[in-house]
């Protein structure tokens, strides 16, 4: 049954129940939800043209307000050969008979450049740069740069090939804990096995001990496995400044700053702090809770642990020097450096 007949027999019901004396035309309106004005409406209906006038009327078909598609394309052609010309000076010229004698308002011309893309007058400025480079014309410097922007390699490779090149060294915030107060990791990674050191240390952080952590932490097991730690990678915080720069002199490491506003350029040792916060400390301080430093330091120590001798490393990128050490554990990687000097005939 169709829903307007049902609608019909519904309306017809609720006649007949108050023709019938059945109930009065105030309790069949309240029952029906219907105001007493709206059923006498269907009474002279229902007079006047049977139960075909219950029938709910059908709605006039509405005309279409879209635009033809020559049209659209006319005026988003007219617009990227004009780019700099308003809606109402489009629409005025594609009145002309050499533009097609179309009939459209600057609104209309509105809306088809806002549902291409083409509302701002830069954005059209820029489809026209676009296009007179591809039909052969000349590259506008916003167009060089774009072309330059394809064409430079979307994957660079931050690291090295030999173990102990380079490290990354940067620090993190941890928290302010209650009852321990401030709390920072000091961090280094290498660049070319990704074996990472940390260490966590109360109170603000300084290049003293950055130092202390480097000679304290790190650099005994470079000597230990005889490899030479050639460079230290760090951006310009505080925390690498002259007492750092210094105990890098001391210990033969070149101190390589990184450019300011390239966080990109330190996205080794980004990456390896953003796996500690999210594999160790949202874990870590939802099951403990820690009283000083030295426990967050001993659990850090615990995961770091884990880190480098049982947590695996995805393969790489086959192009990447590295890719050879990256599905193996940073401390294989590492060791292996220390199993092939000591095969080597020299």
């Amino acid at each position: 049954m169709a829903p307007s007949d049902s609608l019909a027999r519904l309306r017809k019901r609720v006649l007949d129940r108050v023709t019938r004396g059945e109930v009065s035309v105030a309790r069949a309106c309240r029952e029906a939800g219907i105001s007493r004005s709206r059923y006498y409406q269907l009474r002279r209906r229902y007079l006047a043209y049977a139960e075909a006038g219950l029938r709910p009327r059908p709605h006039p078909a509405r005309p279409t307000r879209q635009l033809p598609a020559p049209l659209v394309d006319a005026v988003v052609s007219y617009a990227i050969t004009h780019p700099t010309e308003g809606e109402r000076s489009v629409a005025q010229a594609l009145a002309l008979a050499r533009f097609g004698a179309w009939r459209v308002s600057h609104g209309g011309v509105r809306n088809v450049l806002r549902r291409a893309g083409l509302a701002r007058r830069l954005a059209r400025l820029a489809a026209a740069e676009a296009l007179s480079a591809a039909e052969g014309g000349p590259l506008t410097e916003r167009t060089l740069r774009e072309i330059r922007a394809i064409e430079r390699p979307r994957v660079m490779h931050i690291g090295s090939a030999v173990v102990g090149a380079e490290l990354f060294a940067d620090t993190m915030y941890i928290g302010k804990l209650k009852g321990v107060g401030t709390l920072w990791q000091y961090t280094m990674v290498d660049g070319a096995c990704s074996f990472g050191f940390g260490r966590a240390r109360g109170g603000r952080k300084s290049a003293k001990s950055m130092a202390r952590f480097l000679e304290e932490d790190v650099l005994p097991v470079y000597r230990e496995a005889k490899i030479k730690l050639v460079r230290i990678n760090t951006d310009g915080g505080p925390e690498f400044g002259r007492a750092f720069s210094q105990k890098c002199l001391e210990l033969g490491i070149e101190h390589h700053r990184l450019p300011p506003r390239s966080p990109d350029l330190n996205a080794f040792v980004e990456r390896f702090q953003g796996t500690c916060l999210h594999l160790h400390y949202r874990t870590a301080f939802r099951y403990r809770y820690y009283v000083n430093a030295s426990d967050v330091d001993a659990d850090l120590a615990a995961w770091l642990r884990h880190y480098n001798f049982e947590r695996p490393h995805p393969p790489s990128d086959a192009s990447y020097p590295s890719s050879r050490i990256a599905s193996r554990t940073p401390t294989t990687a590492f060791l292996s450096v220390k199993r092939r000097r000591r095969s080597s005939p020299l």
